[in-house]
């Protein structure tokens, strides 16, 4: 009868002890599926990318401050206006801060986002802060592209020439509602559909634009005429910033001008991003100067509220944009080709790349900021908005500043 209840007992005890394991085993099942499910539009079944992988690269983000040392290059960035150039100084700046690598940067900080400059010009009368080894390794302001030759002048010679470019269609309507220009010709009753239809005329009615036929030493945010084409160095071959496309067709001097233009933006920069492909650029030039996915990550920054993409226009008012912007149309096209050829040549499989920079940007995004990630000011302008976590964490706080706050991190 004893050896009964023992027996009975140590069954107890052994089934009590399986179904305690059974129970911590289903809540650290429970547990890892929740952790998993937190992050679904993260990472998905998949063969490609796996889970560790993405926590490897997250791990990596935050540790921005930390310089692995490798791969270290100099990088000179042809802002364009409204062509994601800020979502793109924000990646440089941070490479930048966490190597340690010094700015191009002015003395007087008026001048690095108001008036756009040349290299030439800021050495000449923009003092630029002074770099303890005397190297400029980095530039990310708004600056007029003058050739590899006048750059090395500020620049390490080899320095990499990147840039930016966006359909003229959209990127002419983004700048219409970011900058004044279309607030101060909201106020005469003026309103984007009417501009167009008539550019050169409203221009010089309220926006002190003189003359079609104006040669533009410093790139004017203010103006829309081929505003890309101004920061790619329109002005080094005296090309008007106002001729339209029938203009140009018309006068076999403009054509070769514009032709030399083209073919020397070609020849010396190294690297295009394409704002309609920005992962797919970003994917492509991470892989190419052999960058971290964390180095690359991203939110977009300076966006904006208002919906300015090509598909909102007519065709009819598609074309006169096109009139208006002609040569920056012809940019746009070069560039693309530009863009594809580099694709053709590569040997990876460029959809995992993408991937991967897709899901590590959700993840920093789950870690960083509230829910709905952007938060709209009175500008219009939609600015990530950070969550508790983030606003503590200094890799969150950098991949979402704005350049005049990362502008002032590298000055102090």
């Amino acid at each position: 009868m004893l050896n009964t209840k023992k027996t009975a007992l140590r069954f107890l005890l052994i089934s009590f002890i399986l179904v305690l394991v059974v129970c911590i085993s289903i809540r650290e099942f429970t547990v890892y599926y929740e952790e998993m499910h937190k992050i679904s539009d993260i990472f998905s079944t998949t063969k490609n990318v796996s889970y560790k992988e993405i926590e490897s690269d997250f791990k990596s983000f935050k540790q921005c401050q930390i310089s692995t040392g490798e791969n270290i290059h100099n990088f000179y960035l042809i802002k364009s206006y409204k062509a994601a150039s800020s979502t793109l100084s924000n990646m440089l700046y941070r490479y930048g801060l966490k190597h340690g690598l010094s700015f191009v940067e002015p003395q007087d900080t008026t001048t690095n986002q108001i008036f756009p400059f040349s290299h030439l010009d800021t050495a000449a009368n923009y003092p630029l802060i002074p770099s303890c080894d005397k190297v400029y390794n980095l530039s990310t302001i708004h600056s007029r592209f003058e050739g590899k030759d006048k750059l090395e002048k500020t620049m390490p010679i080899g320095t990499i020439i990147i840039a930016s470019v966006r359909n003229p269609i959209s990127q002419f309507r983004s700048s219409f509602n970011y900058f004044d220009t279309g607030k101060r010709l909201e106020k005469k009753g003026v309103n984007f559909a009417r501009f167009i239809e008539d550019p050169l005329k409203f221009s010089r009615m309220y926006l002190g634009f003189p003359k079609e036929f104006v040669i533009l030493k410093k790139p004017k945010a203010l103006l829309l005429w081929n505003q890309q084409s101004q920061v790619f160095g329109l002005y080094d071959f005296k090309i008007p910033v106002g001729i339209g496309r029938k203009n140009i067709l018309e006068n076999k001097n403009y054509q070769m001008k514009i032709e030399k233009f083209l073919e020397r933006v070609d020849r010396e920069v190294d690297f295009v991003f394409m704002a309609e492909d920005f992962i797919e650029s970003m994917a492509i030039f991470r892989e190419m100067f052999g960058l971290e996915y964390s180095d690359v990550a991203h939110f977009k920054i300076n966006l904006m509220s208002r919906n300015n993409s090509v598909e909102t226009l007519t065709q009819q008012q598609q074309d006169q944009i096109i009139e208006f912007c002609y040569i920056d149309w012809l940019l746009y096209q070069k560039m693309l080709v530009k863009f594809e050829k580099i694709k053709l040549n590569l040997r990876y499989d460029l959809k995992y790349e993408i991937d991967i920079i897709q899901r590590l940007n959700a993840r920093i995004a789950q870690y960083c900021v509230k829910p709905n990630q952007y938060k709209t000011d009175q500008s219009e302008m939609m600015l990530p908005d950070l969550n508790e976590a983030g606003e503590k964490d200094v890799c969150c706080q950098r991949i979402v500043e704005q350049e005049w706050i990362l502008n002032h991190i590298i000055r102090t």
